[in-house]
C-alpha cells in the first residue's frame, strides 16, 4: 500500500515552528554531546544540567526548537525521554524526538509522541530518519536495509502513523513491514499531527521528505551562495508542484563568535585541529565517502566534520548575523545551530546576534535570558 501524501498542518500558536520569524533557530545534538568530532577537554559532553541549562538559555532567547540526535552507538541520552523531559520543563520551545523508522514501530512511536504533545501542550515534534549509518543498526543488531527498500519501509511507517493519530478506533493492518490489530493510539496529539522534520539528500530522499514533512532538512554547499538557492528552491518546488505542500527548509552549522575573526578561527583551529577526534572523523567520512563525491576527500571536509558539521559560522557577532542573513534571503527558513560551547554561544547571540537579525527584519524580538 502506498502512503498518503502528509496532512496540511494549520499554523498554529502551540508549536513554535510556525511563528511569523522568516528566519528560525534551534539546537541540535546536545543529548549527544553535540556534533562536534573533537577531544577538546572544555567540549560539551552529554550531561543533563547542561542540557537543561541550554535549553533554558535558547527558550528565554526566542529559539524555536532543540533537536535530539539518534546514534545508539555512543554516549547519549534516549531521544523520547530527553525531549519530553524538556519540552516540560521549559514552555516555550518546541522539541523534536530523531528517530529511525526501523528501530521504532510506529504503534509505539503514534503514542509516545502523543503523549509527548500533551506534556509540551502542543510542542512535540518527529525527525524521521529512513537510514543512513549502519552502526546505528548494529546496535540493535538489524539489518541495513538498501537505499530503496529503507525508503520503502519509511512510507508504510508513515502511512500506519497517519492512520493511528486520526483513527478515531483501533487500527489493524496488514503490509510488507508491519502487521497490526486493534492498536489504539488515544489521546489524540494537541496538534492533530504532530509536525514533521526529514532529511533528505538523494532524489528520492527529497521526495520522501516533499511528501511527508513540514521542515526539510538538508545539508547546504557551504560558500556556493547561488547553489545554496537552486536547492532551496528545488526542494519548495517539488513539494509545491507535486504534493501542493509548502514546506520549510532548514539545515545545520557550527558557530564560534568572538570580537575578532582571528580570535574566532584561532578558537576554531583548537577544538577541530588541534584536538580533532580523528580516528572517529576517518569512520565517519568513511562511511559517508561510499556515497560522496572523491573531491571531497580532503583536510577541510574532515576538518568540517571535527568542527561540527553543516555551514561555518565563524566570526565575530555582526559577520555571523551577516551570514545568516543571506542564507535567508537565499531560501533557508531555519538553521540548527551547533557549539562546543553552547552556553557561551547562546550568551553571546542574545546579547549582540539576535539584536542584529532583529534589526535586519529576519526575527523579532521575543524575551531575554533574564525574562
Amino acid at each position: 500500500m502506498a502512503a498518503s501524501v502528509a496532512p496540511l498542518i494549520t499554523p498554529n500558536e502551540t508549536n513554535p515552528l510556525f511563528n511569523d520569524n522568516s528566519l528560525k533557530l534551534g539546537l541540535f545534538a546536545l543529548n549527544s554531546g553535540g556534533t562536534m568530532m573533537s577531544l577538546a577537554p572544555d567540549r560539551f559532553t552529554v550531561d543533563w544540567d547542561r542540557c537543561d541549562e541550554a535549553m533554558r538559555l535558547a527558550s528565554s532567547a526566542g529559539f524555536e526548537v532543540m533537536v535530539s540526535l539518534s546514534t545508539w552507538d555512543r554516549p547519549e541520552f534516549e531521544p523520547f525521554t530527553w525531549t519530553a523531559a524538556l519540552g516540560a520543563r521549559h514552555p516555550k520551545i518546541a522539541t523534536i524526538t530523531t528517530l529511525h523508522v526501523q528501530l521504532m514501530h510506529p504503534t509505539f512511536v503514534a503514542r509516545a509522541i502523543a503523549t509527548a504533545d500533551h506534556i509540551t501542550k502542543g510542542r512535540a515534534s518527529i525527525n524521521i530518519v529512513a537510514g543512513s549509518n549502519p552502526a546505528t543498526y548494529a546496535a540493535f543488531g538489524m539489518p541495513f536495509e538498501d537505499h530503496e527498500v529503507r525508503y520503502a519501509h519509511a512510507e508504510e511507517f508513515m502511512e500506519l502513523l497517519y492512520l493511528l493519530w486520526s483513527s478515531e478506533g483501533p487500527v489493524s493492518f496488514e503490509g510488507r513491514f508491519y502487521k497490526i490489530k486493534d492498536a489504539l493510539c488515544r489521546p489524540k496529539p494537541v496538534q492533530g499531527r504532530p509536525a514533521i522534520m526529514n532529511a533528505g539528500t538523494s532524489e528520492r530522499g527529497l521526495d520522501f521528505a516533499a511528501k511527508h514533512a513540514d521542515v526539510v532538512f538538508t545539508h547546504l554547499p557551504d560558500g556556493d551562495l547561488e547553489a545554496t538557492r537552486k536547492l532551496t528552491a528545488h526542494c519548495k518546488s517539488v513539494a509545491l508542484s507535486k504534493y501542493r505542500r509548502k514546506v520549510q527548509v532548514w539545515t545545520h552549522g557550527y558557530v564560534v563568535m568572538r570580537e575578532t575573526q582571528a580570535e574566532a578561527d584561532a578558537f576554531l583551529h583548537y577544538y577541530a585541529v588541534e584536538y580533532a577526534d580523528r580516528a572517529r572523523v576517518e569512520a565517519y567520512t568513511k562511511t559517508l565517502s561510499q556515497s560522496a563525491d572523491s573531491k571531497t576527500e580532503s583536510w577541510k571536509f574532515a576538518r568540517n566534520w571535527a568542527a561540527g558539521g553543516g555551514i561555518a559560522l565563524v566570526g565575530t557577532p555582526d559577520s555571523v548575523a551577516q551570514q545568516l542573513v543571506t542564507l535567508n534571503k537565499a531560501g533557508v527558513d531555519g538553521i540548527l545551530l551547533n557549539s562546543i560551547e553552547p552556553e557561551r554561544m547562546l550568551a553571546t547571540a542574545v546579547r549582540e546576534l539576535l539584536p542584529l537579525l532583529d534589526q535586519a527584519g529576519v526575527r523579532s524580538s521575543k524575551s531575554s535570558l533574564n525574562a
